[in-house]
């Protein structure tokens, strides 16, 4: 069952990684023609029906991401595979128009394990940054009142490839550090309805980065209490850019100035509440983004806020069996992104609610979540965008780690 068990995630890891490579965009949402494209933010695990909080829970029956530090929450017998798959419903509105689309895609693999004492241990790959849009707009012809169409699209992101660790210091206070590797590539397009012109813009972005956590847990009679923190230190991603024109005559490659994207500082603050068949988490987050400047001119940038909570209850049925748990969660969120497009925040909002089930045995869950949310406005021609989003989150274990005993 074991060896069954392990090629099945071994397959995983190949579809995973083939449709990646040839399809990462995970958004269709507009204003990822911004900068990097729209930030995935804590989308691993069981973070996605809880509002994305994590950041003072430990990692147990799934893994957490949100904070390096919770690896050392992992039993030390058992190997999680955690993968995660999405669809999404988007309807987009302006104050004269609407349109609606749908997407859908692999979101992360994940594997961690805790073989040493007072080390857990993670690594995988998961969305940093994604883009995807097609805008159709109209423009006059210079000298004259004539007008023409043309279309802006763009597709790709970055992906994080990382490997963690979270070191037990003392009783219930534990360090963690991410190393991770960014990597990906932004393709941008400006062309004309009529076939005119064609202008594309490729960037492609590779860089390491680490980001630190902590987690103390304070143990109660009845009730636990855990405070985590986060923190990264920004980082300028090295990138290549690569620009060409198109006209019905001819093609020629642009000299184009050197780009500079960069990763913000971010420092987080988690508070949580436990016992053993509840917990309850509520998150502060925020980024720099204020020291970046994008170089456009109806955009400028502000330091972006994140606030969350997040429930959960386990159900043991009618024994203590850890194979008859089913878990219920609910989330919400709150972020003030760090856009500002024509003097208008944009802001984000969403609620979810999801449960988890038991398969298979030996503690193998799924995860299933649903997010209703908002983002965006309608004022001055932006776009509203409102989406409804299942998240299927499945968690494998195995007990690579335990020692057999032959007689």
């Amino acid at each position: 069952m074991f060896n069954k068990l392990k090629n099945n995630v071994l397959l995983l890891i190949i579809v995973f990684c083939t449709i990646e490579t040839a399809h990462s965009q995970l958004t269709s949402s507009p204003y990822s023609i911004f900068g990097m494209g729209t930030q995935a933010g804590n989308c691993a695990g069981t973070s996605s029906a809880l509002g994305g909080t994590g950041i003072a829970f430990l990692s147990g029956t799934t893994l957490n991401t949100v904070n390096p530090a919770s690896y050392g929450g992992l039993d030390s017998l058992q190997t999680l595979f955690d993968i995660g798959l999405f669809a999404k419903y988007t309807s987009y509105r302006t104050k004269s128009s609407n349109q609606a689309l749908f997407d859908a895609n692999l979101k992360y693999f994940t594997m961690s394990f805790r073989s040493v004492p007072r080390v857990g241990t993670s690594f995988g790959i998961v969305p940093y940054s994604s883009v995807g849009y097609k805008i159709n707009t109209t423009s006059n012809i210079e000298g004259s009142n004539s007008e023409f169409n043309k279309t802006f699209e763009g597709d790709g992101g970055v992906n994080k490839v990382y490997l963690g660790n979270s070191y037990e210091l003392s009783n219930n206070l534990f360090l963690g550090v991410n190393a991770s590797f960014l990597f990906g590539s932004i393709n941008r397009t400006e062309a004309s309805s009529d076939g005119l012109y064609s202008y594309k813009d490729k960037n492609t972005f590779s860089n390491f980065y680490l980001d630190y956590g902590l987690n103390y847990k304070i143990k109660g009679n009845k009730w636990d209490y855990s405070i985590g923190i986060i923190y990264g230190n920004g980082k300028t991603l090295r990138t290549n850019s690569e620009s060409s024109i198109t006209t019905a005559s001819s093609f020629e490659e642009l000299k184009t100035q050197k780009k500079e994207f960069r990763i913000p500082r971010n420092l987080g603050v988690g508070l949580a509440v436990s016992e053993k068949s509840f917990r309850a988490g509520i998150d502060y987050e925020r980024e720099y983004w204020s020291e970046i400047n994008f170089n456009q001119s109806l955009m400028r940038t502000r330091n972006s806020t994140r606030y969350s909570l997040g429930l959960e209850y386990a159900s043991f049925g009618n024994s203590r069996s850890n194979n008859n748990i089913i878990f219920y969660r609910f989330g919400a969120e709150y972020s003030e992104s760090y856009l500002i497009i024509d003097q208008n925040p944009i802001s984000y909002r969403s609620i979810s609610f999801g449960t988890g089930l038991p398969v298979g045995g030996r503690l193998n869950v799924i995860n299933i979540s649903f997010e209703i949310g908002q983002n965006g406005t309608k004022n001055d021609g932006l776009i509203k965008e409102n989406f409804y989003k299942l998240n299927i989150d499945i968690s494998l274990k195995d007990l690579w780690f335990m020692k057999r005993l032959f007689l």
